[in-house]
């Protein structure tokens, strides 16, 4: 009987850690999720209605991203922010995943180098394992597009993104890897978020937030418009 409890206790163990990433749509509207990969596959042009979930059916090796798409036509060719196109006019939340590097692990982060348009919160089943998450309701230094979004803090104004989230010219992400000039705004109000590209201290930029964590347990959930923020 002891073994046998120690088997299904073991079986148990191995479902709750199977790898997935469920992405949970709390908004009030129905978004459309876009992918970037590095490694393996995933599901891409996901949409997904208000209050559903899919999952997004990634192979064991997968390392990119998850872009959230906003006001999206039926088809998901153009949206009022996100969409399939990085053109800096239409800013966008992002999560990044990286099951590739570490096999049986999986390290995670919520960036908002491409602006915000959504909440998000990264979570898996292994509850001990950071759970990131960031909302932004109001005061965003350049608001973008709809209600309650932002460009990018790497742009001194909506015209300077228009060439891009990272413009090159005076004003944007110091050499497109430390703060920007509304960089203050997004480490302060997410600071679990990454609020420019080197905000985890590489090249010994300031500050070296918390942005990155790397979790034992494969089975992840991002949820759209959490409703609150991680102060890790």
């Amino acid at each position: 009987m002891i073994a046998l409890t120690l088997l299904v206790s073991a079986a148990l163990a191995t479902v709750a850690n199977a790898q997935s990433l469920e992405v949970v749509n709390s908004c009030t509207e129905g978004v459309f999720l876009y992918t970037q990969t590095s490694f393996g596959t995933i599901d891409n042009n996901v949409a997904v209605a208000a209050g559903a979930s899919t999952n997004m059916g990634i192979s064991t090796n997968w390392d990119g991203a998850i872009n959230v798409g906003t006001g999206c036509s039926s088809d998901g060719s153009t949206c009022t922010t996100g969409g399939p196109t990085w053109d800096g006019d239409t800013p966008f939340s992002r999560a990044e995943f990286n099951f590739y590097a570490i096999p049986g692990s999986v390290t995670y982060d919520i960036s908002l180098i491409y602006g915000y348009n959504v909440g998000m919160k990264i979570s898996s089943a292994d509850a001990s394992c950071d759970a990131f998450a960031c909302t932004i309701s109001s005061g965003c230094p350049v608001p973008g597009p709809g209600s309650d979004t932002c460009y990018s803090p790497c742009c001194s104004s909506a015209s300077a993104c228009s060439g891009g989230a990272l413009p090159a010219p005076a004003g944007g992400c110091v050499n497109n890897a430390g703060p920007g000039p509304n960089s203050p705004f997004y480490y302060n109000t997410c600071p679990n978020a990454y609020a420019f590209p080197d905000n985890d201290g590489a090249d010994g930029y300031t500050p070296a937030d918390n942005v990155d964590y790397t979790c034992g347990n494969t089975a992840i959930t991002l949820t759209l418009c959490p409703g609150g923020t991680s102060h890790y």
